[in-house]
């Protein structure tokens, strides 16, 4: 089965080869430099930032895992206020990373004070290890710098002094654009690239980019003066619209070709290119992103991308790898460019699916209420199926290749979850539609039955076996539970009051805790 991940994972194998001892020795190594300030405490995508963060690279990590040793630094953790402001650590050295290893990797972070992104990157480029081999940043921020720092006059003195380039991610939950362009300098001066997502999607799709571009043969190093460039000189590459210039020109407007060399003396040729939804088609007419990746030794370099439907790209003669993406529904295939004009289709193989949601009366689930996860089929060695897709809600078409899939959907904030698999035929919508037979249930700390619930009360849900369910603080809060068994303890100035219940499918429940002295 052609799930996303795999497709990726598969293009970097196929180009790679065997790995040699000497080629292993050259793996590219990443630092992540990660937001834990309160900016990620922020709601994206029906969770936080940092939980958003922590998702999506558990997501795309494994596609890079085998070419990538990984290091991570975080600003903003152990403090709050103004403290942050020089609150940075180094919390793992480079070092290969297995993909269970990316879902546990910014586990039990907290998100705190102000944000010192001036001092967090001035701290990470300072290491011992950084100049050491092919070394990148990935700096993933969820606010602008909060402290009395200019992060771009930094940025623009390590852009003089080292190669050395600094990727950035912005997370936009909504209204910070123009607060989290004021980082994009870091990114420019480093010649690092700069995404700003505004969803979880988004966010795994920059994030996947940056990892890519990371692996790529740049060698951190001091320099005296400007940066060489490895872009053949001579050669030319045309984009979609026509536009011939220079490598050396053209390079401001390709995603991630800084500093790639594209391959061939020869002739260009142009190639025109069209997706088909199925063998059969019909052709994919919006939604598409282009990548044209070129070998480097055992490697992949990006030299161009396109969201254009049908781009006619006018590239040096040589040997090409063709990548297009729609949604999370992928399709490679080996281009050879010479002379002329010659036309490349490649069949996705993707259909659709749709979430539908409905409660034990049959009626309709809020849609706010629901979110579900779509899961890779296939399970590792421990067990764990690969994330591909999250916070999807009800009524939303989500692309994938043709296949099967395990979806797990949740209604409410708590233990209301349906599992299911579900297979998605190429050039077809599959509609999923998940019966939840939860109920509400409200709960209330009185003095006597029937009083006024009490205040400042906090709340533990607990099931049949013990674990726990939900923590809440509220005077009557409302969570949404699964048919069961329960006892809930509430606590307030002190003491602790107990009281079992019991949920049935669809039938709301007002649990009432009475104080006794």
């Amino acid at each position: 089965m052609r799930l996303a991940c795999h497709v990726i994972l598969s293009l970097l194998v196929l180009l790679s080869g065997s790995m040699t001892g000497a080629a292993a020795a050259e793996r590219g190594r990443v630092l992540f430099v990660v937001d834990s300030t309160a900016y990620m405490g922020a709601l994206f995508g029906g969770s936080s930032k940092l939980v958003a963060v922590s998702n999506a690279l558990a997501s795309v990590w494994p596609n890079h895992a085998g070419r990538l040793d990984l290091g991570l630094a975080i600003y903003g953790r152990g403090s709050s206020g103004k403290s942050a402001c020089t609150d940075s650590e180094r919390r793992r050295a480079f070092a290969p990373l297995d993909g269970p290893g990316a879902a546990a990797l910014l586990a039990g972070l907290k998100t705190k004070g102000d944000a010192g992104v001036a001092y967090a990157l001035s701290k990470a480029v300072a290491g011992k290890d950084i100049l050491a081999g092919r070394t990148s940043l990935i700096m993933i921020v969820g606010g602008p710098e909060s402290c009395e720092a200019d992060p771009c006059e930094l940025a623009a003195r390590i852009g003089g002094e080292r190669d050395l380039p600094v990727h950035v991610i912005a997370l936009d939950a909504g209204g910070e654009a123009t607060q989290l362009q004021s980082l994009k300098c870091i990114a420019d001066s480093t010649k690092g690239n700069y995404w700003q997502v505004g969803s979880t999607m988004e966010l795994a799709a920059a994030l996947d980019d940056a990892l890519a571009l990371a692996g790529k043969p740049v060698t951190a190093a001091l320099r005296p003066g400007a940066a060489a460039s490895n872009v053949e000189p001579g050669a030319a590459i045309t984009t979609g619209s026509g536009t011939t210039a220079s490598a050396g020109e053209v390079t401001a407007s390709l995603d991630g070709a800084a500093g790639l060399a594209v391959p061939g003396n020869g002739p260009p040729g142009q190639v025109n290119l069209l997706a088909l939804l199925t063998d059969a088609g019909p052709a994919v007419t919006s939604g598409l992103t282009w990548r044209v990746f070129v070998r480097n030794g055992t490697g992949l370099k990006q030299v161009l991308s396109s969201s254009e439907a049908n781009p006619a790209l006018t590239l040096p003669s040589g040997d090409y790898l063709i990548n297009v993406a729609y949604g999370r529904s992928y399709a490679t295939r080996n281009v050879k460019v010479a002379e002329g004009t010659a036309n490349a289709q490649l069949v996705l193989n993707a259909g659709g699916l749709k979430l539908g949601a409905r409660l034990a009366d049959g009626s309709l689930a809020p849609v706010q209420f629901v979110s579900a996860e779509i899961f890779a089929d296939e399970r590792d060695q421990f067990g764990n199926r690969a994330k591909l897709v999250d916070s999807v809600r009800p009524g939303v078409i989500v692309r994938l290749n043709s296949g099967l899939y395990h979806v797990a959907a949740t209604y409410g904030d708590a233990n209301a979850t349906v599992q299911s698999d579900v297979a998605v035929e190429a050039g077809r919508i599959t509609d999923a539609t998940v019966t939840f037979t939860a109920a509400r249930v409200t709960f209330r700390l009185v003095q006597q039955s029937g009083g006024e619930a009490l205040t400042g009360t906090s709340w533990t849900i607990l099931g049949g076996a013990g674990e726990t369910v939900k923590k809440s603080l509220a005077a009557l809060p409302t969570h949404i539970l699964a048919p069961g068994d329960y006892s809930v303890a509430a606590e307030r100035s002190g003491k602790q009051y107990t009281q079992d219940f019991t949920v049935k499918a669809g039938e709301a429940v007002q649990v009432e805790v009475v104080v006794k002295e």
